[in-house]
């Protein structure tokens, strides 16, 4: 694949998580696919694993957005720096369901790319941000 190949997979990538589609999502990977949420230290393994992780987080979060804020890619590695904005309104892993509104979630995520398939991903994101907005921490 090309740089910019990858670069379209990364477009894909974010336009699929913030379209709450899991289907859209699950088209990205390939089937042995490996998802790792490393906030929550969890690891999926497989479409059907990755399938029920993203219908659990549409559940909890039916608003999702995504913003790419930054990028770089290579052959078949990628990283991307992003924003995450939506309403909690199902539970996380410990987490339960605020109904609050959440925005600015700092997150970064590298990614592996093979035959224009993330074969592998690995999410790092900014969770006591999201607790002091959401009100499962206190704020500042």
């Amino acid at each position: 694949m090309t740089t910019t190949d990858v670069h379209v997979v990364l477009e894909d990538w974010a336009a699929a998580w913030s379209s709450h589609d899991p289907e859209r999502v699950l088209a990205l990977f390939t089937d042995d696919c490996v998802y790792e949420e490393v906030t929550f230290g969890v690891v999926m393994r497989g479409r059907n694993e990755l399938r029920a992780f993203a219908e659990a987080a549409f559940d909890a979060v039916p608003d999702f957005t995504f913003q790419l804020t930054s990028r770089f890619a290579g052959d078949s590695l990628a990283g991307i720096e992003w924003i995450m904005s939506g309403t909690h309104q199902g539970d996380f892993p410990g987490l339960p369901a605020t109904g609050k509104r959440f925005s600015g979630i700092r997150g970064a995520t590298i990614i592996e790319i093979v035959g224009g398939k993330i074969r592998r991903e690995s999410d790092y994101w900014d969770a006591a941000t999201f607790m002091k907005q959401v009100g499962l921490l206190p704020a500042p």
